[in-house]
């Protein structure tokens, strides 16, 4: 696949599942407050106070997270595809021996072309030992290799 419809499906595949995570994310706050906000008169034990307060801490910190989650989509929505990076760095899929990388946010496994991608931020320490890398070089980082095969 060419370079620039390769990094497109990549970035499409990541925007994805962000949107799979914060939808998930937005049911469990659903469940939740109905849970927790709803009748009043039920009787089941998370609306005993200490457990509604908790109940109500946990929907605060999924909040929390579907607005991270959010930020990180239009963070990728600011990579332009088209341009072709020669080092690691924001923006870049990274293909390794071992590994291949979307070096913008945080995203779970997903799969582009029967090949697993990984979402990373640029603090990951992995990514801060690739960063500024180019193609066919390497760093060793805590006992493994990594060679640099291919930066889009």
């Amino acid at each position: 696949m060419e370079a620039t419809a390769l990094k497109r499906s990549v970035l499409e595949a990541a925007r994805k599942k962000l949107e799979e995570t914060s939808a998930d994310l937005k049911e469990r706050i659903k469940d939740l407050r109905s849970v927790t906000i709803g009748d009043d008169n039920a009787e089941s034990a998370s609306q005993t106070e200490r457990t509604r307060g908790s109940d109500v801490e946990l929907m605060n910190s999924l909040g929390e997270q579907v607005d991270h989650v959010q930020a990180d989509i239009a963070r990728l929505a600011d990579i332009d595809p088209a341009v072709r990076l020669d080092i690691v760095q924001y923006g870049a899929v990274v293909h390794t021996e071992k590994h291949h990388f979307l070096i913008a946010a945080s995203i779970e496994d997903f799969m582009v072309n029967d090949t697993h991608y990984l979402g990373v931020s640029t603090k990951a320490p992995l990514i801060q030992a690739l960063t500024g890398l180019k193609k066919g070089e390497e760093v060793n980082f805590q006992d493994t290799t990594y060679t640099i095969k291919e930066v889009l």
